[in-house]
């Protein structure tokens, strides 16, 4: 018997030291669960703030790219604008233009102009002379061609916007890309909810192997207890009952599976508080690196984008004036040359009005030259006759003045112009 009882004894050691290492095995992984689970509280209120700020620049970057969205679209519907109403101005000219070339001035309004030496226009005697040969298009090609260089400014400025656009677009696509891989789990998830079930299993089974392991320490003491009885009275010892400690020697396996279990158990609920808290850490990882992306986007092209926004802002400003001034430029020549069209037809009625005049003028000065003839000739027909009646008997010493011939009236046209042009009926 004494041999058994070793045997059982030495067994039972072997069992207890083994279900120690497991239960050892089994607190280190509680510990290190423990440790995984406060690390996660103190760095998941960090995350989501650090979260919550990159939403924040998110959201800013979105409202400036919607606002150069904005302000591109105003500028291409300006372009639009602009380029129709400077078509609109151009087909104006042109018509006008058109008129111009077919009003062919009078050749007797050539004649006269070349006699009095006034004649700017150098044509052939019979090449035919337009109202647009008098005028110069070269200012309005030019301002015309000003005009279309603003709008290719405004172009260019809306292209930088286009380009700052896709800038901005990129910058938030790639940010939204690595907080979507960053963040493999949510953060919104109270850790707690995660993690007090998982530590609870796992007190719940140290609880458990705790148990098994006293009743492993409590067969090897009544071993140890029943070898000593029986080495101090070896006769005696004979009357021993080990049957019960026979019995759980039997079930030690099924008590070390079950310990083995346990120990599974706790490490597999370890493992996974561990896979959470490498999860947390790769959150934690993978928002820094998009904060250090959008901390690089905001210190190297952020001040660039700004100061885009506003240089862009105040030149298309710049150029929408000078447009507007470059169209009330036209339209103030499309309006001159309407008059100067409609004014020369004006001038061929002024001509025969003053033709007319002239003739009138004529005509009085020819009646009035009659009348002082007339009178004239009847104040001599008087004078000799009063001579002859009476001058002879008088001495001419007396009266010398009496022979003095009447005032002869005459009428003197002041002009220093020369003839007016004989407007044809064709004209």
């Amino acid at each position: 018997m004494e041999q058994e009882l070793i045997e059982l004894l030495l067994v039972a050691k072997k069992a207890l030291m083994t279900g120690q290492t497991i239960c050892a095995q089994a607190n280190t992984y509680c510990q290190s669960s423990e440790m995984y689970v406060q690390t996660i509280d103190k760095i998941q209120p960090k995350l989501q703030f650090t979260n919550n700020h990159i939403d924040i620049q998110l959201i800013a970057l979105e409202r400036i790219k919607e606002y150069l969205i904005v302000q591109t679209t105003n500028s291409k519907t300006c372009i639009s604008n602009y380029e129709t109403q400077l078509e609109v101005l151009s087909i104006e000219l042109g018509g006008i233009f058109d008129v111009l070339k077919k009003c062919t001035v009078d050749k007797d309004i050539l004649a006269v102009n070349k006699e009095r030496g006034h004649s700017i226009v150098d044509i052939a005697d019979n090449e035919e002379v337009t109202l647009f040969d008098y005028i110069s298009d070269q200012a309005i090609t030019e301002i015309q061609r000003q005009a279309y260089d603003e709008i290719g400014e405004i172009e260019s400025i809306s292209a930088v916007l286009d380009n700052l656009i896709k800038s901005i677009s990129s910058v938030i696509s790639e940010t939204a890309l690595l907080r979507e891989n960053a963040i493999v789990i949510s953060l919104d998830e109270p850790v707690s909810l995660f993690s007090d079930d998982k530590l609870q299993i796992q007190e719940d089974q140290i609880a458990r192997m705790a148990d098994i392991l006293t009743s492993l320490t409590n067969h090897y003491r009544q071993l140890g207890e029943a070898t000593r009885l029986y080495q101090s009275d070896p006769e005696g010892g004979e009357q021993l009952n080990i049957t019960v400690l026979q019995d759980d020697h039997d079930h030690i396996p099924s008590i070390l599976e079950d310990l083995r279990d346990s120990l599974d158990e706790v490490k597999s609920i370890s493992d996974e508080i561990k896979i959470r808290y490498q999860q947390y850490l790769k959150i934690q990882s993978g928002l820094i690196t998009v904060l250090n992306q959008l901390e690089y986007f905001g210190s190297f092209q952020g001040d660039i984008i700004c100061e885009k926004i506003v240089d862009t802002d105040q030149d298309v400003k710049k150029h929408e004036t000078n447009l507007e001034d470059h169209f009330k430029q036209l339209a103030s020549l499309a309006e001159w040359y309407r008059f100067y069209s409609s004014s020369y037809h004006y001038l061929l009625l002024e001509i025969e009005r003053r033709k007319k005049v002239e003739e009138k003028q004529e005509a009085l000065r020819r009646e009035l030259m009659r009348t002082f003839e007339d009178t004239y000739n009847d104040e001599v027909q008087q004078r000799r006759e009063w001579s002859l009646q009476h001058g002879e008997y008088l001495p001419e010493v007396l009266c010398p003045f009496i022979k003095d011939a009447p005032p002869r009236l005459v009428i003197h046209v002041q002009s220093d112009t020369g003839r007016l042009p004989n407007v044809s009926k064709e004209t």
